[in-house]
């Protein structure tokens, strides 16, 4: 929470002080954009402990081999999903704030929801049809049509609960239901891998539990929250929900590639090496989702927030980027700091880990500050210069992991996940500062990722060398501190003038 409240404080202390300098006037009340951001947040830092819980617990009961199928089996259902919706989830959150002329946000939900689960049941069919043998082959090692079942209906549960129902709480600004719902999915989710121990430790037995589990639950949030968001259209036009299909349609690669993105390691590693391997990654993984946890109430308000009112906020949102970029070091250098103390908590078998978890946490420290820097594309409705992008940077990613894999096992992964999301950076920036700018200095943020890089870098070379870790992370934040003197400078200031909330 001391993290959060420090991106808090960062972005609040920045508008108190521009306001009194009249160096930025907002229309929109920053207090309460700030306020709706530690309003997400609680739902993920609960989980977070849910999620730690878990890990702990899951690394000393299961053998590496088992928790690394459990995690191909979350990552294939996570693909599945963002295969499956065809992009409709996406094209609601875009057109919650301007829905096509008469038609009100629950006709819309209802619209691209049905979509979706069309979509879901012909991809469901689809594979267990024609190609259960060669997915169950190569996420499995084994043939059961059985394992592939599970996927989908997990898939479906996913589908409900996180890509349309939190979505809608979300974009209508519904902390209280959205925290609800977030807190009991990963709780129940947990609780069900978590339990499996009292069963035949099994693979089949563990993700049958699990998915059956979360399917009932689905179906008991589908039934009491469905009656007040599904709406069905009075009268259905196609007209009206043209464009929404245009869109949904154009980003649906898009959408499909980043959760593949996610989902390529794993199965390159359990190809290539073997599911033990993979469990081994997945203890990687960890910071990754504590991560998540961290930037998560950013995250989820940013998107509503940016199109909602990018035509009359830039100033802030060009201001927020800046304090991203140090948020994200701040973030890695305590990572970097508190690993020796955390990995004593994690099973014995998955501590090698430590030695490329910084490079794993690349892919998503750069996703988040993409938010600050590529949405140009998105407002400008060219959506599928992302996806170009997106398909450069996972064709790269394969590559690398391909070439690397073999020769230097999971480090080269984590190398080749590094490389592609600084690709993908790169490029999604630069599209996206040509249709809107919301960078004060490019050479100011290039030196920020090169700083970023450097810190993750360093700690690979320097594993087991806790001296000289402590110096390279506060030499570089030294270089930060002097890098955005500026806005550091500004915080500082707000820092002693704590009276200017109530004055603003």
């Amino acid at each position: 929470m001391i993290i959060v409240m420090s991106f808090i404080g960062l972005f609040d202390g920045a508008y108190c002080i521009y306001g009194r300098g009249g160096y930025m006037s907002s229309s929109v009340a920053v207090s309460s954009f700030l306020k709706a951001i530690a309003k997400f947040s609680v739902p993920s830092w609960i989980n977070f402990f849910i999620g730690v819980t878990t890990v702990l617990i899951a690394t000393r009961i299961f053998t590496p081999d088992v928790y690394g199928a459990i995690n191909i089996f979350n990552t294939s259902s996570a693909a599945f999903v963002g295969l499956a919706c065809l992009g409709m989830d996406n094209a609601f959150i875009r057109f919650y704030h301007e829905p096509p002329e008469g038609v009100s946000p629950q006709e819309l939900f209802t619209y691209c929801f049905l979509l979706s689960i069309g979509g879901l049941l012909l991809f469901s069919a689809f594979v267990l049809i024609f190609f259960h043998a060669n997915a169950s082959n190569y996420l499995f090692h084994q043939e059961n049509v059985y394992l592939v079942a599970l996927i989908c209906v997990n898939g479906f549960s996913l589908l409900v609960l996180n890509n349309y129902f939190s979505q809608y709480y979300r974009m209508s600004n519904d902390p209280y239901h959205y925290t609800i719902q977030q807190i009991l999915v990963q709780f129940f989710a947990k609780t069900f891998v978590i339990g499996s121990v009292f069963f035949e430790q099994r693979i089949d037995t563990v993700l049958t539990i699990n998915t059956v589990g979360l399917f009932l639950f689905m179906l008991v949030c589908a039934v009491i929250q469905g009656r007040k968001i599904i709406v069905f259209p009075r009268t259905f036009s196609w007209e009206k929900f043209r464009e929404v299909v245009r869109f949904g349609i154009f980003i649906w690669p898009l959408s499909t590639l980043s959760t593949l993105n996610a989902f390529v390691v794993p199965f390159l590693i359990v190809s290539y090496l073997d599911s033990y391997q993979v469990g081994i990654y997945s203890a990687a993984l960890f910071f990754v989702s504590a991560f998540g946890v961290i930037q998560s109430g950013f995250r989820t308000y940013w998107s509503t927030f940016m199109y909602k009112n990018y035509q009359h906020e830039q100033s802030l949102i060009i201001r927020v980027h800046d304090f991203v970029v140090l948020g994200i070091l701040l973030v890695l250098g305590l990572f970097i700091l508190c690993q020796h103390g955390i990995y004593q908590f994690i099973g014995q078998d998955f501590r090698s880990s430590r030695l490329f978890f910084t490079l794993v946490l690349i892919d998503p420290l750069l996703l988040l500050l993409e938010q600050t820097t590529g949405y140009g594309t998105s407002i400008a409705k060219k959506n599928y210069q992302d996806t170009i992008i997106y398909v450069a940077a996972v064709l790269l990613n394969i590559l690398l992991c391909i070439s690397l894999l073999p020769h230097v096992g999971l480090i080269g992964a984590a190398i080749a996940s590094m490389l592609a999301a600084v690709v993908r950076f790169l490029l999604s920036s630069w599209r996206g500062q040509i249709y809107y700018k919301s960078i004060s200095s490019i050479r100011k943020t290039l030196l920020g990722v090169a700083l970023i890089l450097a810190m993750a870098i360093s700690n690979v070379v320097l594993t087991d060398k806790m001296g000289f870790e402590i110096f390279v992370v506060i030499t570089i934040g030294l270089f930060a501190i002097l890098a955005y003197r500026r806005d550091v400078r500004r915080i500082v200031d707000f820092l002693e003038r704590r009276k200017c909330r109530k004055n603003w």
